[in-house]
């Protein structure tokens, strides 16, 4: 299952692990500082403009119907998933390596072979999902309403797979600006708007629908502009030359992973829907939007550091490739772990914004934010295996764990509801991130952990302490709530400062402030 190519043999890493060059660290350490920073503030805007999403169809269709349009993007995302084939990383991986052996004929034919591909398999599975959308409504969630909702989502299908090819090639090319300009800026502002301008003209649940599917059209016609915009020779007569067989090869073990993975994200949902309400669904979705933006900063430093990771890999810079996974690493767990303390102190808070109604699924949201402390606390040891051409093996790990996933809700979910749907999916996200530390450790010998992780934890014990002592002054959501957070996110920092930054630490925030 493991491609011995892929181990680093004792003559291999004295070969190779020659004292790393500080200058191309540093400039290494840039790159991701300059591009995970704009993926971090696309990020931070699309995670804000859904949240903001959420929160108006919560409060103006209440959890019912709130809980149908969870359902119908649920269905619609695992088909999106499956019919993209993988194709999105095999996309960052080939063009990143294409590109940087300057093999523009591959490269060219590599982007050609993925939208042709992916179009033909989103029209294939477009058509089975409005065949079956009955009975998958009736039959699997008991909401004859839901029928509907996915045979229009189905329609639209192929721009939204659009989305996501076009996008990966602007990853590859290291143009995250464009990547996350149409993907996390432009797709979710425009469905806020859409949404936002529908039901302020009276079209209340259809209205939602149509304008978030009128989004992914827009967002694909940007996704064509911005390949053509980084790469006109797209459009020249440089003959492609098409390794179709490799990319899927790479791309569907990859894409059986990521259907597992994100099954396993949704699972949840599905079978929360499947054993009770669409009303419960709402309120579990509510927490887990919630708990969301805690990855955050892991997926936009992940963004840029991909590309990175096949580059130095393909180039057997392994050194580089170490000191930069525990760099990336420490700085995610540093920013993210104070917001989750956070999250759980003021869940009930937090919560209220969708309405009176969701409150009471405050033990959700925190057992929601500790599978994302699992999550990001790997450092993107998923990407680090997809990167360096152990796709097999994550496809393993996540198909095992969706298995258990699977169980532990037909366990879970009929004792305990929502709360069991939580627990279900902590205990399979943490599973499968300690499986992926491990093995990234055996095959590359490297890990994400150094002290600054434990600094970390030291002053998000303090914060958590003083949080805990103030939460009886804060009631109710509102500018008291904000200056707490302010205050505490500022202990933390401080708390940072007086432990000590690395030297490293102080060369990152060097270039952020240059960034």
């Amino acid at each position: 299952m493991i491609n011995k190519n892929n181990r680093f043999d004792k003559v291999t890493r004295q070969k190779h692990f020659f004292v790393s060059q500080p200058e191309q660290i540093e400039h290494l350490t840039k790159q991701v500082v300059k591009g995970g920073g704009i993926a971090l503030t696309g990020c931070i805007t699309g995670n804000t403009a859904t949240f903001g999403l959420h929160l108006l169809l919560g409060r103006t269709l209440g959890p019912g119907a709130y809980g149908l349009f969870v359902l119908g993007m649920t269905v619609i995302k695992i088909a999106q998933s499956i019919a993209s084939l993988g194709l999105t990383q095999g996309i960052v991986r080939f063009c990143a390596v294409y590109r940087g052996e300057k093999d523009h004929a591959r490269l060219k034919g590599t982007i050609i072979s993925a939208i042709l591909i992916s179009l033909t398999s989103s029209v294939f599975i477009a058509v089975i999902l409005f065949i079956f959308s009955d009975l998958i409504s009736y039959r699997i969630f008991h909401e004859p309403n839901l029928t509907w909702i996915l045979r229009i989502f189905s329609v639209f299908l192929p721009f939204y797979i659009l989305i996501w090819i076009t996008t990966a090639f602007a990853q590859s090319f290291k143009r995250i600006e464009y990547q996350q300009g149409v993907e996390n800026i432009f797709r979710p502002l425009a469905s806020f708007t859409l949404v936002g301008l529908a039901l302020l003209m009276g079209f209340d649940f259809d209205g939602a629908v149509y304008g978030v599917v009128a989004s992914w059209i827009f967002s694909a016609g940007f996704g064509f502009y911005f390949v053509w915009k980084i790469y006109p020779d797209i459009i020249s007569r440089i003959k492609p030359i098409f390794a179709s067989k490799n990319l899927l090869k790479f791309s569907v073990p990859l894409s059986l992973a990521g259907i597992s993975y994100l099954a396993l994200n949704q699972m949840d949902r599905i079978m929360l829907g499947i054993f009770s309400s669409s009303s419960e669904v709402g309120k579990y979705n509510a927490a887990f939007i919630i708990s969301q933006p805690l990855s955050l900063f892991l997926f936009a430093l992940v963004t840029i550091f991909s590309p990175i990771i096949a580059d130095l890999f393909n180039k057997k810079q392994f050194t580089e490739l170490s000191r930069l996974y525990k760099i990336v690493s420490r700085w995610i767990f540093t920013i993210s772990f104070p917001f989750a303390v956070i999250l759980c102190i003021f869940s009930k808070q937090i919560l209220s914004l969708f309405g009176s109604a969701f409150t009471e699924a405050w033990p959700v949201l925190i057992i929601l934010v500790f599978s994302q402390v699992a999550l990001f606390s790997a450092g993107g040891a998923g990407a680090m295996m997809q990167m360096t051409g152990n796709q097999y093996l994550v496809l393993v790990n996540t198909s095992a764990m969706l298995a258990v996933n699977i169980g532990l809700n037909l366990w879970l979910i009929p004792q305990f509801g929502k709360l069991g749907a939580a627990l279900a999916t902590a205990i399979s996200i943490t599973v499968v991130q300690i499986a992926l530390l491990i093995q990234v450790f055996k095959i590359l010998r490297i890990h994400p952990f150094s002290v600054g992780q434990i600094k970390s934890l030291l002053a998000a014990t303090l914060i958590l302490i003083i949080g805990m002592m103030g939460l009886q002054a804060t009631k109710e959501l509102s500018l008291n709530l904000v200056l707490h957070t302010f205050f505490l996110l500022s202990i933390y920092g401080l708390s940072l400062w007086l432990l000590g930054l690395d030297y490293e630490d102080k060369k990152i925030l060097r270039a952020f402030k240059k960034a």
